[in-house]
């Protein structure tokens, strides 16, 4: 569960979509859900991806099925794949220090089936192939990791800014605003592992304190401490699909072909948080830890054609519909906090004793010297298990390539591909749902914050009897209409480089693929309403996959 701040949703979100896989707002899950590297099967992974003008290879069957109309022969094709991801990250607080870490993953990135069509005879009548195949659209494996030392905002300030925010009546924004009597029905009722949502998990954390100040009654803990700071971020998942795909041709010139594509993905991540205040006064440090588990059945469909005017050049299209997901999501929110026994968190000599028993039944250590209560020890907080269920609709795709083929020495291929990510969405059909406002506000930010983008394919392959050479690079363009950083100095583009060979025989063959991604990306662990307050870290992402295709003719 997102908790909505109404007015306050554009700040919130204009920092939030500085991160890419590590952000777990409605809308950059939506794009992330809709990317997609080159998928398939080892040589057409070698070329780019560049293949909407290419046949008679089952990656045609979610990319342009009207190149199924190639074959002339059954096949079965296996493409186990791997692939490593890595991070080196940089956080503005200390510039000169740099934190590795990486992740490796196995994977099927595709397996099916073709049921060929028949050899042309005189080069007249329909003939045409179906196929069946699981393929990997994307994989969501990461580690990220961050750190610096010295900091002189806290993320407890960003909790104490919320907190200000909950509690001051707004006609529009927040009629209903939090109340003493809420945070301490939070503590009879929800506390310690229950709580309804983090403001009053945070309270009773004592990771905001209570001031005089009627404009801001709260700050955020240990406010007079330089802070050290460091995350840690690992996703697992993948996006996948199943495809029933059908193409052919009646006089080998035009070939056209329509699949449908069960789509479906699994997404889990664990963000932890930790601080550790320098000179504090009663808190050592904390970490704030954040589960999230979504996954997501869908339907799309894709109809292509090629048009093989001679044995030289091909032309390809085709169009994607969006991909209509629906989306179960769990989430919940946990805080360890390291109170200094020998100074504990001062209470005051007249504490409520009713508030003081209830926190020692549930796990608060309480001392007293000198006639002063001191908290020493706080228990594992947590939120109760939010469970959402919402609906995502994935950009519109459109393809466009051609083929050059040199006799049977190999080819050159190019594609543009359009996305139009203006056209994803986020939304409802329950209007009683919590979640309601935070979808609304996504789906706006998603017109606000994405553009429509053309990503570019090139690849070629060269044959030298039964071997084949390949080469290709894929380069998709942020789909950000602003880079949100007043440096430039972020290119959040990606770039995928690959190469591979293969041997094919008329029984058999074998593929062999390497590719090489990068890209750059940012995120910030927390903002504060003066921007000069809170820092981001650079993130240079890459990402090494390895895949071999096995494939027999039947």
């Amino acid at each position: 569960m997102k908790i909505s701040f109404g007015f306050f949703a554009f700040i919130l979100t204009f920092a939030s979509l500085q991160v890419v896989a590590q952000d777990n707002s409605y809308e950059a899950l939506a794009k992330m859900f809709s990317q997609s590297a080159p998928t398939g099967t080892a040589r057409f992974q070698a070329i780019g991806g560049s293949h909407s003008a290419l046949g008679a290879d089952i990656s045609s069957a979610a990319g342009n099925p009207a190149g199924l109309g190639f074959y002339t022969r059954s096949e079965f094709s296996f493409t186990p794949g791997y692939q490593s991801a890595s991070n080196s990250s940089i956080y503005a607080i200390e510039p000169s220090r740099t934190t590795n870490s990486n992740v490796n993953n196995f994977n099927i990135a595709n397996i099916g089936v073709v049921f060929g069509g028949a050899e042309p005879q005189y080069r007249e009548g329909w003939r045409g192939s179906f196929s069946i195949s699981y393929s990997r659209q994307n994989t969501l494996y990461n580690n990220l990791s961050f750190a610096g030392n010295g900091a002189g905002s806290s993320i407890t300030d960003s909790y104490a800014e919320a907190l200000n925010r909950q509690v001051t009546y707004d006609a529009v924004y927040n009629p209903n605003p939090l109340t003493p009597s809420d945070l301490l029905y939070a503590l009879n009722n929800n506390a310690p592992n229950n709580f309804g949502g983090t403001s009053s998990m945070n309270y009773w954390g004592y990771l905001v304190t209570a001031t005089n100040n009627t404009a801001n009654p709260f700050v955020g803990a240990e406010p007079n401490a330089k802070v050290n700071q460091s995350f840690n971020f690992q996703s697992t998942g993948r996006v996948s699909q199943w495809t029933l795909a059908y193409g052919g041709t009646s006089d080998e010139k035009f070939y056209i072909g329509g699949s449908l594509g069960i789509p479906s993905y699994h997404y889990e991540t664990v963000k932890n948080y930790t601080e550790n205040f320098q000179s504090y006064q009663e808190i050592k440090g904390f970490t704030d830890s954040r589960l999230l588990t979504s996954s997501g059945t869908g339907i799309n469909l894709t109809v292509g054609t090629i048009y093989k005017p001679n044995d030289m050049i091909r032309f390809g299209l085709s169009v994607v519909t969006p991909t209509w997901y629906d989306v179960d999501e769990t989430s919940s929110s946990a805080k360890v906090i390291n109170v200094d026994e020998t100074k504990g968190i001062d209470l005051g000599t007249n504490p409520d004793q009713n508030i003081l028993n209830k926190l020692v039944s549930i796990g608060y250590k309480v001392a007293q010297r000198n006639n002063v209560y001191y908290i020493t020890s706080i228990p594992r907080l947590s939120t109760v298990t939010y469970e959402d269920n919402y609906q995502l609709r994935t950009p519109f795709k459109a393809n466009g390539g051609v083929a050059l083929f040199f006799k049977k020495k190999g080819f050159v291929s190019a594609d543009i591909e359009y996305v139009a990510y203006k056209g994803m969405n986020v939304s409802t059909a329950n209007p009683d749902s919590e979640i309601i406002g935070d979808l609304e506000n996504s789906a706006a930010n998603i017109k606000l914050f994405y553009n429509n983008v053309l990503n570019v394919k090139v690849g070629g392959e060269y044959r030298v009897g039964n071997v084949s050479l390949r080469g290709g690079f894929n380069y998709m363009p942020t789909p950000y209409s602003t880079n949100f950083d007043n440096s430039k100095s972020i290119d959040r583009s990606q770039k995928i480089y690959s190469a591979g060979l293969g041997y094919r025989t008329n029984e058999f063959y074998i593929d062999v693929t390497g590719m090489y991604g990068t890209t750059q990306q940012s995120f910030t662990p927390y903002s504060l309403a003066n921007s000069g307050d809170y820092a981001s870290a650079k993130i240079d992402n890459s990402y090494v996959k390895g895949l071999v295709s096995f494939g027999i003719f039947f």
